[in-house]
Formats: structure tokens, C-alpha cells, sequence
């Protein structure tokens, strides 16, 4: 039985709004106003994501409203063009930065980071199928202690340290992981901490594990062939 992650799919939002790339300025605006979102996917002719528009693409219009420009350097031209922008095409950030559903939370927290992005349009196959923001992401750490015990056990305790799973405790304090008792192999109790960290949820692990042989190093005079 295979590890189970949570993915993208099971903290997105799905039931997403949109907006056609022919959509006025002033009905954008409305949306997002209306829905209390700070961005919406534009839809392509043919069905997909052409792009997204968000609050900063139509503060442009704000921000720029008396600069005239020629005044303005090459730097902050597209910003301008976007502030003349009258529909939804011509206002997006395009293409969208999609991820898809089955990606992990820690795989769509790094694209976010590496682009600089709050919030990634979720797809399967090409087809908009959800919107995950950061908050969603923060999603694993409100599960319970005891949410975050079972999983623990399940994905962890009963699966790799089976030699002996009553030898090993496991308690949750606070998203915290206290693991204590004793296994066979020092090798185990890195391996059990590094683990545990990689579990959904998991804030952080004391390893209080001992062990009763050290296979960690190789006797002394020993001679191997």
C-alpha cells in the first residue's frame, strides 16, 4: 500500500469563478468585489485558461491614471498598457501559472515561492478544475492532534517500523510529534524522524527513540570483502 500525500485537489477551491476575455473592466471589478476574491482565471475561447486577473492588474489603472506616458521608462510600460486595458484579454497575466490536481502541497508551496504567486489555477488534462492559494495550503496543519496521530501511524509507525510497533510510542502535542521506546537499529531513528517531518500536517519531531545496536559503524579491526 502506497504513502498517501494530500494534493493539491483535496484543499483547492473548486468551484471557481471566471470571467471571458471580452468581459468589461467595471464587470471584473464587480466579481471580484462581489465574491471576495483577489483574482479570477479568464477563460480562453476554446475552453481553457488563457490567463488570470487579479487586484494588482486593475489598481494599474489607479496607479497610472495621471501619468502621462512619455514620462514613463521602458520598465513600467507594460503596467501602463494594462492601466489603458478595457476588458479581462487585455488586463491578464498571461499564461496562467497552473499546477495539477495530484501535485503535493510541497510541491505547489515551491512554485509558488519560485514565482512569487499567491494562488495557482488547478488543472487536469488542460481543464480548469480548482483554484489553490496559499491560505489552502495552510489547510494540513488544522488537522487535530489526533487527526495527525493517525496519520502518523498509518503512513509511518504500522508501515516501516513494523519489526516492533508496540515498542515505539507516538504522541501529538500542538502538531508536534514525540516519538520515544526503543528499536532494534540506530539507523531506524533517522529514518522514523525524517519520515514523520514529511508527514501532511506534522510541525515539527522529538526523537526520544533509543536503540539496541548500532549499525551505524563498522566494528573496529573489522575486514570486509
Amino acid at each position: 500500500m502506497m504513502r498517501h500525500f494530500l494534493t493539491v485537489s483535496d484543499v483547492m477551491t473548486k468551484n471557481v469563478v471566471t470571467v471571458a476575455e471580452d468581459t468589461p473592466f467595471k464587470t471584473v471589478a464587480a466579481i471580484l468585489a462581489e465574491h471576495h476574491i483577489s483574482a479570477v482565471p479568464v477563460r480562453s475561447p476554446y475552453g481553457g485558461v488563457a490567463g488570470v486577473v487579479s487586484e494588482t492588474d486593475l489598481l494599474r489603472k489607479e496607479e497610472f491614471q495621471r501619468s502621462p506616458r512619455r514620462a514613463l521608462h521602458l520598465a513600467h510600460r507594460k503596467a501602463h498598457t494594462k492601466a489603458e486595458a478595457l476588458t479581462a484579454g487585455q488586463l491578464m497575466t498571461s499564461p496562467a501559472v497552473t499546477v495539477e490536481g495530484g501535485c503535493t502541497l510541497d510541491e505547489a508551496a515551491r512554485l509558488m515561492a519560485d514565482r512569487k504567486l499567491t494562488r495557482l489555477v488547478v488543472t487536469d488534462g488542460g481543464e480548469l478544475i480548482g483554484i489553490v492559494a496559499r491560505s489552502d495550503l495552510l489547510r494540513a496543519f488544522l488537522a487535530t492532534d489526533e487527526e495527525l496521530l493517525a496519520r502518523v501511524r498509518r503512513d509511518v509507525v504500522d508501515r516501516h517500523l513494523w519489526d516492533d510497533t508496540f515498542a515505539v510510542e507516538v504522541s501529538v502535542c500542538e502538531g508536534v510529534v514525540t516519538l520515544s521506546g526503543q528499536v532494534e537499529n540506530r539507523s531506524t531513528v533517522a529514518f522514523a524522524e525524517q519520515l514523520i517531518g514529511g508527514v501532511d500536517g506534522v510541525v515539527g519531531v522529538r526523537n526520544e527513540l533509543t536503540w539496541r545496536f548500532d549499525d551505524t559503524t563498522r566494528p573496529t579491526g573489522a575486514t570486509f570483502y
